[in-house]
């Protein structure tokens, strides 16, 4: 694969990328308390696909048919 074959060619380190990188923060996350619950039971749970019944979500899936 030539450069000119390669997508990701334009972010090859350059200065104007390093310059750039070196003014970006680390990424942060906020990540709320989960207060404790009574779990499923060990089989409810994996057939639900979580312990917990606050963070047991309906399935709303689709995706483009």
């Amino acid at each position: 694969m030539t450069e000119f074959d390669n997508p990701y060619s334009q972010y090859t380190d350059s200065d104007e990328r390093k310059s750039m990188c070196e003014k970006m923060v680390v990424a942060m996350a906020y990540v709320p308390d989960q207060d404790w619950e009574t779990p499923y039971d060990t089989l409810g749970g994996l057939d639900r696909g979580t312990l917990f019944p606050s963070l047991d979500k309906p399935w709303l899936g689709g995706g483009s048919k």
